[in-house]
């Protein structure tokens, strides 16, 4: 099931420590392009991620030209990561992701997001969108999202984090038997689960009990072209709820790619790749040029 497109193991999309607000330090990777007359793409990892999971698609859309932009969210990555949960509510994030909009946008900008980045992502727009100041993003790709917010019902989450820190081998193994394909390749998943124990349980825990999704009204208001993409074996946000999203947007389009698992960017790196160069072309013949 491997595509030929296989993302590196070993950091590639690197950034730098920005006060992206007061008190809010966030790592930003940013990639200057070659082609001005093209969108500033975007990327926006899940809960538990971190930026450099876009890694294949970030080497071959850098070698191309385009001008990038990637975060890590707050608690992720390199990012700082505070200890009280006020830190991670929905607003100061969704706040955080429009400062980083508002600080790389261009002309013409592009949003790519995974999971829990889906939910910020289309708050961020709505937001722009009730504020008039959504002009200038063409278009959104969504991998791993759905319809309503993701609900938690573990009562483990109520654990204090020292006791989940003892029980973290069990969460790995839960978490990596619903998030990947069977057949997904073990020294990819290995790689991928080290990363994820720099992101403290705590960290997890504060964007569990305070997540929020954008409104049926909200989403009706977004009438920029939007793309879709689910794993036909995502055990954590199954495809059925990213259809009932695609069904809710004005202007989107869903597609559901086989044998894959949650983890779509790093599962089946060309076929997102493919994903966002269709919507490139799309944006494309929509906005016409001035």
């Amino acid at each position: 099931m491997a595509d030929s497109l296989i993302p590196a193991f070993g950091p590639v999309v690197t950034g730098e420590p920005v006060e992206i607000r007061p008190g809010r330090v966030l790592d930003v990777a940013y990639q200057p392009g070659t082609r001005p007359d093209t969108p500033v793409l975007f990327f926006c990892h899940g809960a538990g991620g971190n930026k450099d999971q876009w890694r294949a698609q970030w080497q071959a859309l850098a070698g191309a030209g385009y001008t990038l932009v990637a975060l890590d969210l707050l608690g992720h990555g390199a990012s700082a990561k505070p200890e009280h949960e006020a830190a991670y509510a929905w607003a100061e994030l969704v706040d955080d992701y429009l400062e980083v909009l508002r600080r790389y946008r261009g002309e013409r900008n592009l949003l790519i997001a995974h999971s829990f980045g889906t939910g910020l992502t289309l708050s961020a727009l709505a937001q722009l969108t009730q504020q008039g100041q959504a002009q200038g993003i063409d278009g959104v790709l969504l991998l791993g999202t759905v319809l309503n917010r993701p609900e938690f019902k573990s009562a483990v989450l109520s654990l204090p984090v020292w006791l989940l820190s003892l029980l973290r081998p069990w969460l790995a193994k839960g978490f990596r038997e619903r998030a990947w394909h069977p057949d997904a390749d073990p020294r990819l998943i290995d790689y991928e689960e080290q990363l994820t124990e720099n992101n403290p349980l705590y960290v997890f825990k504060g964007l569990s009990r305070q997540a929020r999704w954008p409104t049926l009204e909200q989403l009706s208001s977004l009438a920029v072209p939007v793309s879709v993409l689910s794993g036909d074996h995502d055990g954590l946000t199954p495809a059925s709820g990213g259809e009932a999203l695609a069904r809710h947007l004005p202007n989107a389009q869903f597609k559901m790619l086989e044998q894959c698992g949650h983890q779509l960017m790093l599962e089946r790196p060309e076929h997102v790749l493919a994903a966002i160069h269709q919507l490139l072309e799309t944006v494309a013949v929509e906005r016409p040029r001035p």
